[in-house]
């Protein structure tokens, strides 16, 4: 296995994307997976490929995994724009070398009016169901690296048309013993969708370089994203710790069309902690609220 991941790491730090094929034409199937998870990630702008004290870490680079050194478990809940839902459960388990994790998720939104031609009268209406379960590994390649893939099985229905697909996270980890500092390298959402109305589409793909500084209360991180489809953009976030029980975070992106500020909190007692996550919008739509549950 050790093998297979310092091939991977070979892939992550090649098999980067053609900036000049940012923009293919054939568009993007499941965009929602380049969402953060979690309220806590959201809440920090989702600059975490580089944290690695809390499962949903696990979605903006695997390699985490391989940090662990306890169970997880989160159930976390998400609204936004247009009636999207987002629902994600997972349990992840490492013992600070080897980590394995498994989630399942699903998106919802309905509602959207549906029309044959450019009209003011729409002709009804139509609902969009996304679902994704995912195996998570991770392993210490060396003192200081680690390494770890997400494969994820995928399955989208839009009114009358099905799709489903198959998706692949890969990401390394450095981080020396006992140091504030980590650094982590990520490829996320590798893969396509079969054909949906008869056009296949591949996923929404990106490279993520990101660092963290953590010192006693304080987290520090940010995250360089650079998408297949839209803007690269950069992601930055804090967290203070200001009692055992209360946490504060605040986070600010760049290259996004909607939103750049994003605000939360967490309260936490023995194993459990409760993460609560707001992002305005910065054209008017409806504001984003996260929540999430999870035991240690």
């Amino acid at each position: 296995m050790k093998v297979a991941l310092k091939f991977l790491l070979i892939i992550l730090l090649f098999g980067t994307p053609n900036p000049s094929l940012a923009e293919d034409g054939r568009g993007t199937g499941l965009a929602l997976l380049s969402e953060p998870v979690g309220a806590r990630s959201a809440a920090m702008a989702g600059a975490f490929s580089a944290v690695s004290d809390d499962q949903t870490t696990l979605y903006a680079n695997p390699a985490s995994i391989a940090l662990f050194t306890r169970k997880d478990f989160v159930v976390t809940h998400h609204s936004a724009i247009s009636g999207i839902r987002q629902f994600q459960s997972g349990w992840a388990y490492g013992n600070g070398k080897v980590g394995v994790g498994f989630s399942v998720g699903f998106h919802t939104a309905g509602g959207f009016e549906a029309r044959t031609g450019p009209t003011t009268d729409p002709i009804g209406t139509f609902n969009l169901f996304e679902f994704n379960s995912a195996f998570s590994y991770g392993q210490r390649i060396s003192k200081s690296l680690f390494g770890g893939f997400t494969a994820r099985f995928l399955h989208q229905d839009l009114e009358a048309d099905r799709a489903s697909g198959f998706g692949l996270d890969l990401g390394v980890t450095y981080r020396s013993e006992n140091q504030p500092i980590a650094f982590a390298a990520s490829v996320l959402n590798l893969g396509r969708m079969d054909a949906l109305d008869q056009v296949s589409s591949s996923l929404p793909r990106e490279v993520r370089f990101g660092a963290s500084y953590k010192v006693e209360r304080l987290l520090l991180s940010a995250d360089y994203r650079i998408p297949k489809f839209g803007s690269s953009g950069l992601l930055v976030g804090g967290e203070v710790t200001l009692l055992p029980v209360l946490s504060l975070r605040a986070g600010y992106q760049s290259g996004h069309d909607t939103r750049s500020l994003s605000y939360g909190l967490g309260l936490a007692r023995q194993n459990w902690r409760i993460d609560y996550a707001f992002i305005p919008s910065d054209l008017g739509f409806d504001d984003s609220h996260r929540v999430t549950l999870g035991i240690r």
